[in-house]
């Protein structure tokens, strides 16, 4: 059965659509040294994209999710590595930048259907929240054994599946462990009817790019070719000079020979005893030959064996400690879970600090802030602070915020601006917006 695999990348919005969508521009510039297309096969691709991005290209869409993220978070989206200080730590560790467009690369059969990746897209939307955008099957590229003879082509059938990754209820970028990543790889081959790829962790081996495993394979073949070459014409000259002493040694042959029977026959040595003796010789060592590969034979075998024992060890071990870390998994899970309960139960207001803490963040202050905001201290503040209500940012120059104790019942708590309730102070803050507006344009009128 073929195997299958799905490689995910960072998106490269500014060539992915002219390559999948083989526009002209694409066609007219395209290295065909490195990669091989046929146009004659380019009828038989196939493409398919999501309703919520007909007619939008992946720039636009690229833009949209920005805009996104800063209406969820009240921050710009941040696509570029940084490095921060853990305070606890006194350790700097780097966060990594937010892709919100991915692309894989799936390798599949030539009665792959689009159906099949559909169904693969869906159940990682469900399983994960990534929403596929765009899949392009492509069944014109591949290359040739030999230059530009049909009769050696050999295809690559592959498709493109083009991700949104991000969360658009939260503005977060969803979050793929190694072994939701791989989990992908399983769900992808039940989906096509394939077999499952083996990981790199067991091979050791890194996937290639297209154009960096056309211009590995090229190299492989140069230098096999120069090889070859170098092969035949050092077996070319030892030929040449293997005749040159041949004729000499018949010549010398010849009359050695002749020397040798006048003397065998004055001493009583004919020649056919001298072969006699030369054919012993010869089956000595063969026989000597024989008995080297038997004992080679019997090293490969023992050498297979102790494989196999270790491979059957390794495999056992590891069955084992996949066990115990599951059930050491769920032993942590449970205490969490339990020692959660118990804080809610103990501490009655830690569930209304954490529903604060929540409230503090989606409005805009950062983790610092927020921090202040918990422990109960008054807060100075400049900058926005978003309304989930008005969906807007509003303004706010060097307010006081704090979170103090529900007038009415003590085990709640509010967060105030200016000593104002925030859903008031938003309130007011649109009504006031909303008079200038009119005013303005009462004025312009």
């Amino acid at each position: 059965m073929a195997k299958t695999s799905d490689n995910i990348r960072p998106c490269n919005i500014g060539q992915s659509e002219a390559h999948n969508r083989r526009t002209p521009q694409y066609l007219a510039h395209i290295n065909k040294e490195n990669i091989y297309l046929r146009t004659d096969l380019m009828d038989g691709n196939e493409m398919w994209v999501s309703p919520q991005i007909e007619g939008v290209s992946l720039r636009e869409y690229y833009k949209y999710l920005g805009e996104m993220v800063k209406t969820k978070t009240g921050r710009a989206m941040q696509t570029k590595d940084r490095t921060r200080l853990n305070k606890k730590t006194g350790k700097t560790v780097t966060v990594r930048g937010s892709t919100p467009i991915k692309e894989g690369v799936v390798v599949c059969k030539a009665d792959t259907t689009m159906e099949q990746l559909q169904r693969y897209g869906e159940l990682c939307r469900k399983r994960w929240g990534i929403t596929p955008l765009q899949i392009f099957i492509h069944r014109d590229e591949g290359h040739y054994g030999i230059p530009n003879d049909k009769t050696s082509w050999k295809p690559n059938y592959h498709a493109h599946i083009v991700w949104d990754w991000m969360n658009h209820d939260t503005g977060k970028s969803c979050k793929l462990t190694p072994q939701d990543m791989s989990e992908m790889q399983t769900i992808l081959a039940d989906a096509l009817g394939m077999e499952r790829g083996t990981a790199k962790e067991l091979t050791g081996r890194e996937h290639l790019e297209l154009t960096d495993y056309i211009i590995a394979k090229q190299k492989r073949e140069a230098e096999k070719a120069r090889i070859d070459k170098e092969q035949v014409e050092a077996e070319l000259k030892a030929v040449k000079g293997e005749l040159k002493t041949e004729k000499l040694k018949n010549s010398a042959a010849e009359v050695g020979t002749t020397i040798l029977d006048g003397i065998g026959a004055m001493i009583g040595t004919s020649k056919i005893k001298r072969q006699e003796q030369e054919i012993g010789a010869l089956r000595q060592e063969v026989a000597a030959r024989d008995e080297t590969i038997e004992i080679l034979q019997t090293k490969i075998q023992t050498m297979q064996s102790e494989h196999r024992r270790e491979l059957t060890t390794m495999q056992a071990r590891h069955v084992t400690e996949t066990a115990n870390m599951k059930k050491q998994y769920e032993k942590d899970l449970s205490f969490l879970q339990s020692v959660g309960r118990k804080a809610l139960t103990w501490f009655p207001r830690f569930r209304e600090m954490l529903r604060m803490d929540e409230l503090c963040r989606k409005v805009g202050f950062n983790d610092e802030q927020t921090e202040t905001l918990i422990g109960g201290k008054p807060l100075k503040y400049s900058g926005t602070l978003y309304s989930e209500m008005h969906r807007k940012q509003f303004k706010a120059e060097n307010v006081i915020a704090r979170i103090l104790p529900d007038e009415n019942n003590s085990c709640k708590f509010g967060l105030k601006i200016d000593g104002i309730p925030i859903v008031r102070w938003f309130r007011e803050q649109a009504e006031r917006l909303h008079h200038s507006v009119r005013l303005e344009y009462n004025r312009k009128r």
